[in-house]
């Protein structure tokens, strides 16, 4: 599933688009993508409009478009952002696409559990703005952190750092990387940790998430081998920082890898 610095890269796919005219759109309006929303209006919308720009919060997309339309975009589990060759022919999972003169902007995705959606307002719509506050953002300092541990005391660490109206952007490997670089284990409760251990994890948070944009946003590379990222995938791997073999199992309904010798 996409996470947060995944979601910043698809999103830069369709900068090649910006300052085009949207000449053509084409929907499957029937598919889930659509839930809740009006696909031929969609279409009917954007044609003609010109892209002006994009952000990023968390998980989601916002393309704003001239005329006060905004395309708001929810990658889900399998969706990616691509850009086709005109004259080049649309496949299978192409749900949603906008042909300009750059080419055809195409949302993708095969097992349909992201979403499109349109908004009309003459500036950012309410619901972005009543977003939670990104983990990269100023506002979430340490004493921000905090009142979410205060809130959440009984709650299993991984799954915690899993909810997105707290941790926006935040997905399952986010997660593991984050409690291997606080020594943490990831089936521990917040009302055990120590003090040290808070400010151990908020570190975490910070640096992985800084890390994901600086290395996967880009262009989409891989994070340095000194990662838990480079060796969590394969049966087999072992921790880079202890070297003995990772140990994987189900937390909070997730898989999830950490190392019995270096998280506590």
């Amino acid at each position: 599933m996409p996470e947060l610095a995944e979601v910043a890269y698809y999103c830069s796919r369709w900068d090649v688009g910006r300052g085009c005219v949207v000449e053509a759109v084409e929907a499957h309006e029937s598919t889930r993508c659509f839930r809740g929303s009006n696909g031929r209006k969609i279409v009917e919308a954007l044609q003609g409009e010109r892209l002006v720009g994009s952000r990023v919060h968390g998980k989601r997309m916002l393309f704003e478009f001239s005329d006060g339309l905004w395309l708001g975009l929810h990658l889900g589990m399998t969706g990616k952002l691509l850009v086709r060759e005109n004259g080049e022919a649309r496949e299978r999972h192409d749900h949603f696409a906008m042909r300009t003169s750059a080419g055809w902007l195409v949302f993708n995705d095969p097992r349909q559990f992201g979403k499109v959606e349109l908004f009309e307002s003459e500036s950012v719509p309410a619901f972005w703005v009543d977003l939670p506050r990104e983990v990269l953002s100023e506002e979430f300092d340490y004493t921000f952190y905090k009142s979410i541990l205060e809130r959440r005391k009984r709650a299993v660490l991984k799954s915690l750092l899993l909810v997105q109206e707290l941790f926006p952007g935040v997905g399952n490997w986010m997660a593991d990387e984050i409690l291997w670089r606080a020594r943490i284990r990831p089936d521990r409760r917040v009302s055990s940790l120590e003090e040290s251990e808070r400010v151990a994890l908020f570190n975490a948070l910070k640096f992985v998430c800084r890390g994901a944009m600086k290395y996967i946003a880009p262009d989409f590379s891989d994070p340095p081998k000194s990662w838990l990222f480079r060796h969590r995938w394969r049966a087999g791997g072992h921790c880079p920082r202890s070297g003995v073999a990772l140990e994987r199992d189900d937390v909070g309904g997730r898989t999830t890898c950490w190392c019995g010798e270096c998280q506590f």
